[in-house]
């Protein structure tokens, strides 16, 4: 739906995610009936219910972190933190420090467009899995049960605002229905429309310098690849693509695609880097087999891969690279991350 804050939202300084959730939070704080619909999807997801809970925004941790929303119980504790998501990636602190700082029986909920609810969810469980912890990921309603009985769950605008709208409807509250109805319109203009305001620092030649250093990146990890005797480059040429930019190399029976992919970055998983995976059929014909898909799809599997696939069936596995180490190191995680990939795949598709 449209709204005049929708209509405006480009013109809006500062953080849309604030203005998205302190907005959220005036709907909660005056309204029994919001509260009672937000209880009711955090039981229906996790089966944890809350009674009559106040609300607080940019409620700081020992850790500096600042969830976006926190719900407090009668005894003052925080047992529900909310996080507003647009299109800013994960920061440092989230989701473990936020896991942390949750007292047992509590939940972490991020909020965020559609499109972005895969994305934010896989490397919400990338980023768990990291500090070993043990738990079993609903895939079907993007939740995630932690030790203690935390909870993290993945909503979308229209998931928590929809339902609160209808529980506002329900019981008459005339003047909060207009005041939802704009922070709906708002989040849809947000969700909806592909450019996003161009801000001051956005025009730093650091931003240039970041995307460039991907490109030498990749170029790098290839010839790590070619000095390892890993791969063949003969008559293949770097590409660049609408997207960003393809190095083509050869393993054996396979075709292998390097990509520097903004568009994947953008939409489906936080990390530019992906690798897509053919059997050459002839040198200027390669192709994915049944097998080969079935195969790959169990590698992700096994393995923790992030894997996706386009609307025309190709499959590209995201690659992340480690975060705040030297280049060498990282050119050498990715170069072993490859061939992990590359040996396993070759293994299944060739048992003895």
């Amino acid at each position: 739906m449209q709204s005049l804050l929708g209509q405006f939202y480009s013109r809006i300084r500062g953080s849309q995610e604030d203005i998205a959730s302190e907005g959220l939070v005036y709907i909660l704080q005056r309204s029994k009936s919001a509260r009672l619909a937000l209880n009711r999807i955090i039981k229906s997801d996790c089966g944890l219910e809350f009674g009559n809970l106040s609300f607080k925004s940019q409620n700081i941790g020992d850790q500096l972190e600042r969830p976006d929303i926190s719900g407090i119980d009668a005894d003052g504790n925080e047992v529900l933190i909310m996080e507003a998501k647009f299109w800013a990636a994960l920061t440092d602190n989230q989701p473990i420090e936020y896991l942390r700082r949750l007292k047992p029986n509590a939940v972490l909920v991020f909020i965020c467009p559609t499109l972005r609810v895969r994305p934010v969810f896989d490397e919400i469980i990338r980023r768990i899995k990291l500090t070993d912890r043990y738990f079993t990921p609903n895939l079907s309603i993007h939740s995630i049960p932690v030790e203690e009985n935390k909870h993290l769950i993945i909503k979308t605008w229209d998931e928590i605002l929809g339902t609160i709208k209808i529980h506002l409807e329900q019981d008459n509250e005339k003047v909060l229905i207009s005041d939802i109805d704009q922070i709906i319109g708002l989040c849809n203009a947000i969700d909806t429309k592909s450019f996003l305001p161009i801000q001051s620092d956005d025009l730093s030649p650091k931003y240039a310098r970041r995307i460039s250093s991907y490109y030498d990146l990749l170029d790098k990890v290839v010839d790590e690849l070619r000095k390892r005797e890993f791969v063949d480059l003969s008559g293949l040429k770097a590409t660049p693509q609408r997207y960003g930019y393809t190095r083509y190399l050869k393993v054996e029976k396979y075709g292998v695609a390097l990509n520097f992919n903004m568009e994947f970055w953008a939409e489906i998983a936080d990390t530019p880097f992906w690798l897509s995976i053919k059997e050459i059929v002839t040198p200027s014909k390669w192709k994915i087999s049944a097998e080969l898909r079935r195969e790959s799809k169990t590698i992700a599997s096994v393995h923790g891969f992030t894997l996706h696939e386009t609307i025309n069936r190709d499959l590209y596995f995201a690659l992340f690279p480690l975060l705040d180490k030297t280049e060498d190191v990282v050119i050498n995680d990715l170069t072993d991350n490859i061939i992990l990939l590359l040996t396993n795949l070759q293994r299944q598709m060739n048992p003895k």
